[in-house]
């Protein structure tokens, strides 16, 4: 979902990247990863996966939450919960 809380089936519109002729989807600053977009990268020294909070990634020690549902090893998404025990997703608000 994207902005005006439709989807782009129905409508939002989705920046592109500046840089002339690419097709790709800016990520930031107005360009896509190729054009310069920066991706942050774990700190942990010879590391290179994607940071996800605190500069480090998972296996150096970001700490991921799983599901309070009894027996379930997903991720949370929302409220405790992840998808298939209740987090709602936001869904397109355009009817069809």
């Amino acid at each position: 979902m994207h902005q005006g809380g439709v989807c782009i089936r129905h409508g939002a519109k989705v920046k592109l990247c500046s840089s002339e002729g690419c097709p790709n989807q800016a990520k930031r600053g107005g360009v896509c990863v190729r054009h310069g977009a920066k991706k942050k990268l774990c700190s942990s020294e010879g590391c290179k996966n994607l940071a996800k909070c605190g500069g480090v990634c998972i296996r150096h020690g970001d700490i991921v939450k799983h599901c309070s549902s009894e027996g379930c090893t997903n991720m949370v998404v929302q409220g405790g919960v992840c998808n298939r025990h209740g987090a709602s997703r936001k869904r397109c608000s355009s009817e069809g």
